[in-house]
């Protein structure tokens, strides 16, 4: 596959911004997230990932962004890639991302997404790319209203689904097994946030407002565009005029809003690969990853958007439900429904 090009450049508070959202370039049909987070954004989470030698004419975000259009990034899907050159945009604000390995938790659900690509080495081209990637982190807690309390580390969000308590730095900072994240900033993740706090100090950062009004369009699919029952600028609207069987879409094709009450009793779903088991509505730990057919319990739509499964069709509405229920999955990841 060719070097990619933008369909977009704008300058985000010094930092050069790629615009390549995979919800308009996906030709390989790459699974991909469907939770709004339109209104809901709480933070931004800072990963690592490792240094990688490109081809002249590019640099390491591109190639990051290309390794997810041909789906090597496995199921990481997350809003920015920074190098010491630039940052590549993948998802829009408006879309969850896959990144913090909690599920449906706040993480996933809640969080701009930074990959700061970097090396164990910490030069100078390392040190280039965690200045990006300050300055885009703190413009970006700039535009949401957000502070530097507001900035996670991606092991935070595995303590917080491990259940552990401590203050937001503690969580950021405090080991987990699974992972210890971002791995090249952590060492030093006190001076990374006075970073980001000088870059939030010295002023407005440069806000790229969309060109054109927001309007939320219902249909059965964003490529059936013969569906549409209407366009409207209220989201509100919009949802009150979706019918069963159509969802809401924003102006860049992601789903904002689903008329669940197509899912009934007994009905199989397809559940997508890797997609997280919960053992009940509320609790944000996952209990194992699953994928394949099942049924849903009863089709009553639980907290968090989550349905109860169950392997038969037999099993469905039967007592005592611990015996037959497998657990808790979130609607957004079924795929073709029976």
């Amino acid at each position: 596959m060719a070097i990619l090009r933008p369909d977009a450049t704008t300058t985000l508070n010094g930092v050069k911004i790629n615009e390549y959202l995979l919800t308009k370039h996906n030709p390989n049909h790459i699974d991909m997230p469907s939770v709004s987070m339109a209104g809901k954004i709480i933070g931004v989470t800072v990963h690592n990932t490792d240094w990688i030698t490109v081809a002249s004419g590019t640099t390491p975000a591109e190639q990051y962004t290309r390794a997810t259009v041909n789906n090597n990034m496995k199921d990481v899907r997350v809003h920015y890639y920074v190098d010491n050159v630039c940052a590549w945009q993948n998802l829009p604000h408006s879309l969850s991302g896959w990144h913090a390995a909690d599920g449906s938790g706040n993480g996933n659900r809640r969080t701009i997404a930074i990959e700061c690509i970097m090396s164990s080495a910490y030069n100078s081209t390392d040190k280039k790319s965690e200045d990006n990637c300050a300055k885009l982190a703190a413009a970006l807690l700039k535009q949401y209203g957000l502070n530097i309390n507001h900035l996670y580390t991606h092991t935070h969000w595995l303590n917080v689904r491990d259940r552990r308590n401590g203050t937001v730095d503690q969580l950021n900072t405090m080991y987990n097994r699974y992972k210890m994240c971002p791995a090249y900033i952590l060492p030093h993740w006190a001076e990374f946030k006075k970073k980001v706090q000088s870059y939030l100090n010295a002023g407005t950062s440069t806000i790229f407002a969309p060109s054109t009004k927001q309007l939320y369009r219902v249909r059965k699919s964003w490529a059936d565009a013969k569906s549409q029952l209407g366009a409207y600028s209220s989201l509100e609207n919009a949802k009150k005029a979706c019918k069963v069987g159509y969802s809401v879409f924003d102006a860049n094709g992601n789903v904002v809003y689903t008329n669940g009450s197509k899912f009934t009793k007994g009905q199989k779903v397809l559940i997508r690969a890797n997609t997280p088991l919960f053992a009940s509505a509320e609790t944000t730990s996952v209990t194992r990853r699953i994928s394949g057919t099942y049924y849903l319990y009863d089709g009553i739509a639980c907290k968090n958007g989550r349905y109860r499964i169950t392997t038969k069709p037999e099993f469905c509405g039967k007592t005592p439900v611990g015996q037959y229920v497998t657990g808790y999955v979130s609607w957004d990841n079924f795929g073709v429904i029976g």
